[in-house]
């Protein structure tokens, strides 16, 4: 189930850098959790910014999550800012645009 939602995540990350230029990397930390027996995965999302006075790329943390879903939501909240639209608060408007763009697609 988490690797449908990478590949979405991953999906949106190139589309930000191919239509805007910037360049954001998935990033991941991972460790053992003794007290739940099982490797913990942490997703981080970082910017690379040219900064002048170094010259060289500085990366910026933007988020931080254990949960592929909310990196998913994260890159889709950002995608809709930089497009200048209004940020979906819920799911019932994020499945309207999934048809309208569905529909779209169906019919050009």
């Amino acid at each position: 189930m988490a690797d449908k939602y990478l590949k979405t995540a991953n999906r949106l990350r190139t589309a930000i850098q191919k239509r805007f230029g910037v360049k954001i990397m998935l990033c991941t930390n991972q460790w053992f959790s003794p007290d739940k027996d099982r490797a913990i995965t942490c997703y981080i999302l970082k910017e690379a910014t040219w900064d002048p006075n170094v010259q060289k790329y500085v990366n910026t943390e933007l988020y931080r999550a254990y949960s592929t879903v909310r990196i998913t939501l994260y890159l889709r909240d950002y995608w809709y800012k930089l497009n200048g639209w209004e940020v979906p608060t819920d799911n019932v408007m994020w499945e309207g645009v999934k048809n309208t763009w569905q529909h779209q697609k169906a019919n050009p």
